[in-house]
């Protein structure tokens, strides 16, 4: 049974660093302990406005960051550090210096790693549609799973019950749907509002976000 007490980190491997892929691979198993591999596709007319949404940036069709990464399937690696060692900021600065190295290695910006719990299971959810625990649940394996689906709620959410039920599997957030608008109450406002894509409107605490029926409004409050 894995042990949930040990936190999990995920390395991307883009589809242009494939090519040390297994050299990449080896030194991974050396120093951390593999949980599970994935083998995600997007479709390539949707690489560009994916890749900007998972990193919440504005990237253009085409633009530095898509030729560097390639458009095509990528590996998600989830993790133990056996190592871990967490600064005051909340990060792991082991895997902040095996991002480096790693990066190094593979000559540019072709791998992506999560800094810290908190964005792993955000990348996780993005990626997945699921939350660490989930994932959790899965037995381990060294075997990549081939996974030819999107991120969630792209290019739209299909109506406000999809992206509420993702959102209810945020740590230290609660969605209260008594009220006229949906309320949501979290720590983590920054992390909510990129999973969602939620444009944020004039009044106080309100956003959008966009369903197959048009838009959406609902409240993003931050709690302490």
């Amino acid at each position: 049974m894995t042990d949930t007490k040990k936190n999990l980190y995920l390395f991307i491997l883009w589809q242009n660093g494939r090519v040390k892929e297994k050299e990449f691979l080896e030194d991974i198993k050396n120093k951390f302990e593999i949980f599970q591999i994935y083998e995600i596709s997007w479709r390539e007319e949707d690489f560009a406005p994916s890749l900007a949404r998972f990193y919440g940036k504005k990237l253009p069709k085409g633009c530095k960051k898509e030729k560097d990464t390639g458009r095509g399937p990528f590996l998600a690696i989830w993790c133990f550090d056996p190592n871990e060692n967490i600064d005051k900021t909340g990060n792991n600065v082991t895997l902040l210096s095996a991002k480096r190295d790693y990066r190094s290695f593979l000559g540019g910006n072709l791998l992506h790693a999560s800094d810290n719990p908190i964005e792993t299971n955000e990348n996780t959810l993005f990626l997945l549609g699921k939350n660490l625990n989930e994932l959790l649940s899965e037995p381990a394996s060294e075997t990549p799973k081939i996974y030819n689906k999107g991120l969630v709620g792209f290019p739209c959410w299909k109506d406000l019950s999809e992206a509420l039920t993702l959102i209810r599997k945020c740590p230290d957030t609660i969605v209260d749907t008594t009220k006229k608008k949906p309320i949501i109450y979290t720590k983590h406002i920054d992390v909510i509002r990129r999973l969602l894509n939620a444009e944020k409107c004039f009044l106080f605490s309100r956003y959008k976000i966009q369903t197959q029926n048009g838009s959406v409004t609902l409240r993003i409050k931050k709690t302490s």
